[in-house]
Parts: C-alpha cells; sequence; structure tokens
C-alpha cells in the first residue's frame, strides 16, 4: 500500500517522521533563498576554485531536491553536486516526445522554475540550437530572470550534431572574443 505525505510549511512532527521530503525543504529553507543575482556568481567562483565542476542533469523539482540530498564518500571527504543541468532531452522525455525542440520554451522554462523554487545550486539550461535569434533573445532575458546561471547553444551550422560540438563552439567563440 502507497502512503502519500503532505508537505506543509508549518513544522508537524508526525509528519517529519513518515514523510522523506521533509528534511529537504528544510534544508533548503535553512540555507536561504537564492535569489537570480546569487547564483551565477556562485557558479563562477565554483569554475575558478575547483578543477572539477560536478553537474547533473535534473528534470522536475524532485529530482533536484534529491541532487541536493545526494552526498557520497571520495577519498575520505564527502562530495556533492555543484549545479544542476536543465536538459531538452529530458524535457522532452517526461512529456514522451522526442527530443527534436518539441517541448515549448514556455513548458521547458516552467521545469526551470520548479526546479530553481527548491534548490540553491547554480542551474545551467540546454539551449539547443538557440533557435531564431529574436526568440533567443527573449529565452535569455526569461532565464536571467528565473535565476539561471548559464545557457549552453549548439551551432548547427559549424558542422556539429552532438554535445562535444558544443565545446569546439565555446572555444571559437572565445577566441573571436564573441562570448
Amino acid at each position: 500500500m502507497a502512503r502519500t505525505c503532505h508537505v506543509p510549511w508549518e513544522s508537524n512532527a508526525d509528519e517529519e517522521r513518515m514523510c522523506p521530503l521533509r528534511p529537504l525543504q528544510a534544508q533548503n529553507r535553512a540555507r536561504g533563498a537564492s535569489t537570480a543575482g546569487s547564483r551565477l556568481p556562485t557558479l563562477k567562483r565554483l569554475i575558478q576554485e575547483k578543477p572539477i565542476v560536478r553537474a547533473i542533469e535534473v528534470h522536475s523539482g524532485f529530482s533536484a531536491l534529491v541532487v541536493d540530498a545526494a552526498v557520497a564518500q571520495r577519498r575520505g571527504e564527502q562530495v556533492t553536486f555543484d549545479c544542476l543541468w536543465s536538459s531538452s532531452l529530458t524535457s522532452s522525455a517526461i512529456k514522451g516526445k522526442p527530443d527534436i525542440e518539441t517541448v515549448t520554451t514556455s513548458e521547458r522554462m516552467q521545469i526551470v522554475d520548479d526546479v530553481l523554487e527548491v534548490s540553491t545550486k547554480p542551474v545551467l539550461y540546454d539551449g539547443d540550437t538557440g533557435g531564431p535569434k529574436e526568440i533567443f533573445a527573449f529565452t535569455v532575458r526569461k532565464l536571467e530572470r528565473l535565476g539561471v546561471s548559464g545557457v549552453v547553444i549548439e551551432d548547427k551550422h559549424l558542422g556539429g550534431r552532438s554535445g562535444r560540438d558544443r565545446t569546439t563552439v565555446f572555444h571559437r567563440c572565445r577566441r573571436s572574443g564573441g562570448c
């Protein structure tokens, strides 16, 4: 028999014992609110200070809660994920659609908003090809308002069709001074 739990903002000792999400929500509240302006500096600091920044894909508020709670031991040290990745692949998959930009930007924004509501970690957004530049500019402004720390786009005009090509495009962009 499945159990259900109500997760109110007020504390109730019985519900805290029965519902596994209560401690996760309490931890997020204890860390304080994370604003759009605080996430980008966090990502920049992580990139400067760490040799490897650990990111993992999330596709819902629940998956973000799971990531926030995930802790592992590595060489005697506790490690966690540093940031979250919002993938077009899983945004499509959880809706049963192919990953060919069939999920609307508005639908993806709702997923990102759900993630940002429960996690204080920086979020990177998979922008696919970016679409028409006029629409992409709108998308970036909306993502900035939500609190997304970065957008990764592919440039299929440079001959790329895989995630590996994103790195090539980034390096070309940096060399040209365009990023």
